[in-house]
């Protein structure tokens, strides 16, 4: 005869096991409502364009600054405080305006545009795709 704890020690095994299989079983969810983010929804790009017309255009992750991406891409930027770059005016108007501490930057360049932004400044968001930087040859900060 079988006793109590081995009957009920294999019952609790043989459902341990059923909700395994189950719980390894696809879900009948519709792709409608329900959607996985992929790391493709992640990935943004940022075309460079140096002072000779030349252009490189590499991938980014969203939340990427755009200095981090020329770092990561051995882009000649500057450093943190003189990476200013010119945004095409579509990327300008794509991206949020410049907070204060970024627009008082700006106003110690000595050279600036209308689309003018900090790199170390400028995040990349998943709303703007592609983004056009020119890159500066001009670094100078006015000290007074």
């Amino acid at each position: 005869e079988r006793s109590l704890a081995t009957m009920l020690g294999r019952t609790a095994i043989r459902a341990s096991q059923a909700l395994t299989r189950a719980a390894l079983r696809p879900a009948a969810v519709s792709a409608r409502s329900f959607s996985v983010p992929t790391t493709a929804d992640k990935v943004v790009h940022v075309t460079f364009v140096n002072v000779n017309g030349e252009r490189l255009r590499v991938p980014a992750m969203v939340g990427q600054t755009v200095y981090e991406v020329a770092i990561d891409n051995e882009v000649e930027i500057g450093d943190m405080m003189t990476c200013h770059v010119v945004l095409s005016p579509e990327s300008y108007s794509a991206h949020p305006k410049p907070m204060r501490e970024e627009a008082e930057l700006l106003g110690k360049m000595e050279e600036v545009a209308d689309t003018s932004r900090m790199a170390s400044f400028l995040s990349l968001s998943p709303e703007v795709k592609e983004t056009y930087v020119a890159l500066t040859s001009y670094r100078a900060v006015y000290v007074p």
